[in-house]
């Protein structure tokens, strides 16, 4: 039995996540493996206390909205099905991080009444940072495909077109024609970078 619980605390502190019972009557956590309070620098004493009422104290004010939701939506959900939610806890230091869990049913009364529930929780700030980033970079991507299609590949149409209608003239000396040709060379290079960087793009 020992052995047992061992091997079960030391698989949760390898894994880094955090398993929970929480009691959804009393709104107060029942059971935690540990990681949580580590993670975010509580004494397990007072990481017990701030589980209150959906742990609202250390929620990000913005995100507690969520944990009402998926709360509900627990209570209206089938034995065995798994809702997800991810939002902000703030850490010991008052640093903010990102969380993701995933909870399902427990317990219920005799009555049918959802009387707790059993929960992961995965540090995710990194992937959420990477995201972020990712999104930004994206972003970036499309100023500079729009910057490329509409400021620079309108000027270079303009100059396409012009040599066109001087070819369409005649060019009379021959070094004007030479001039002409390196232009009209040039300019279909750049006209055809221009449309590499719009396909790498994807916008056209």
């Amino acid at each position: 039995m020992r052995q047992g619980i061992k091997f079960l605390h030391s698989l949760f502190e390898v894994t880094h996540v955090e398993f929970q019972t929480y009691d959804l009557i009393n709104h107060k956590l029942v059971f935690s493996s540990g990681v949580a309070h580590q993670l975010l620098g509580y004494p397990e004493d007072e990481f017990v206390d701030l589980s209150g009422d959906f742990y609202k104290k250390i929620i990000h004010p913005d995100d507690y909205h969520i944990m009402v939701e998926t709360i509900k939506k627990i209570m209206q959900s089938q034995d065995g099905e798994i809702i997800e939610m991810t939002l902000r806890v703030r850490r010991s230091d008052g640093y903010y991080i990102w969380v993701n869990s995933r909870q399902m049913i427990y317990q219920r009364s005799p009555d049918g009444k959802v009387c707790s529930i059993i929960r992961e929780v995965e540090d995710v700030t990194k992937l959420v940072e990477l995201q972020s980033e990712l999104e930004q970079k994206v972003q970036q991507l499309k100023i500079i495909s729009y910057k490329n299609s509409h400021l620079l590949r309108s000027p270079v149409a303009s100059i396409i077109g012009l040599v066109d209608l001087i070819e369409e003239h005649s060019v009379s000396s021959e070094h004007n024609k030479q001039i002409l040709h390196f232009l009209k060379e040039a300019i279909t290079k750049l006209d055809e970078v221009i449309h590499e960087i719009n396909d790498a793009a994807q916008i056209n």
